[in-house]
């Protein structure tokens, strides 16, 4: 089995190599990098900088893109073009790839929750559609029509809109957890905002069960109990024997984080329809079982 992965060595492409490999045997990795890496028996880096840098595949079972800029750097006019340049250009830089290839493989595309509009009222599944209306969503709608770009070579392609990725490796979560081990977590704003949010084991698994019941469509990567803020904030003070105390007003969040604050200020209640329905069970489908397989001592 070969599967090449963009954005592999990232928090999301790490955890998704372990669980290939505890879950394939005789799995071989090929990873896009930018830089020079050293090779292993079964995991090969390959500088996809050159125009032809797919020559020497010449068969895959599965193509998982993650690559994209970070969004945690702060938002200038300057870093919103990196953001969406390096989900679209990362994507389309694919498509040489398929047509070279005989044999189509199967293509899982990352996307976001941010492609639903922000509400403490409304609860989104996969049937639910919408035009752009913020940065976010823009980037997020150029993101996935790149995908479709590939489908449209007739390649079986599943695009997933991921939740929020808690993992005690990187990522949102130990930023979140931070000002409560510094006794001064609490409310942002109201608190009542909704997170989407995905275990990172629950992230991984899903891609490959989508990848091996061969599913295609939009899914949303998100456990089946989204939360408010501060259902998250208390949930974290019991499981690490903090507080939750302190309250932010969005005005703050604003300051400190300029356009980027939508990302803690705002949130939306997206729930994983096409997967439950795929019949994916969940290992960690409430935030308490998630932190204290995280966080609990």
């Amino acid at each position: 089995m070969n599967i090449l992965i963009t954005g592999g060595t990232g928090l999301v492409g790490s955890a998704l190599i372990n669980t290939i490999q505890r879950k394939y045997e005789h799995a071989h990795i090929y990873i896009t990098t930018r830089s020079a890496k050293q090779n292993s028996n079964d995991i090969t880096y390959i500088n996809w900088e050159q125009d032809d840098w797919y020559q020497n595949i010449q068969h895959l079972d599965l193509v998982i893109n993650l690559a994209g800029a970070s969004l945690n750097n702060r938002w200038t006019k300057e870093y919103k073009e990196t953001i969406i340049k390096s989900r679209v250009e990362s994507t389309e830089k694919l498509i040489p790839l398929f047509k070279s290839l005989n044999k189509k493989p199967f293509f899982i595309s990352a996307s976001a929750v941010g492609y639903y509009p922000a509400s403490k009222s409304l609860t989104y599944d996969e049937a639910d559609t919408f035009k752009p209306f913020d940065f976010l969503s823009k980037t997020i709608y150029l993101w996935e029509q790149s995908a479709h770009k590939v489908e449209a070579l007739g390649v079986d392609t599943a695009i997933c809109r991921f939740g929020v990725v808690f993992s005690n490796q990187g990522g949102a979560l130990p930023l979140m957890i931070k000002p409560y081990q510094c006794f001064a977590g609490g409310n942002i704003g109201d608190g009542q905002q909704p997170y989407s949010w995905i275990h990172i084991d629950d992230l991984a698994e899903g891609i490959l069960f989508i990848y091996d019941k061969q599913l295609t469509g939009i899914f949303n990567m998100t456990s089946p109990q989204p939360i408010t803020q501060q259902q998250l904030g208390t949930t974290i003070a019991h499981v690490i024997h903090r507080p939750h105390w302190t309250k932010v007003p969005n005005k703050v969040m604003d300051i400190v984080l300029g356009e980027q604050s939508v990302m803690v200020t705002k949130g939306q209640s997206v729930l994983p329809d096409h997967l439950l329905q795929a019949g994916y069970t969940f290992k960690y489908p409430t935030v308490q079982l998630a932190l204290e397989q995280l966080y609990g001592e």
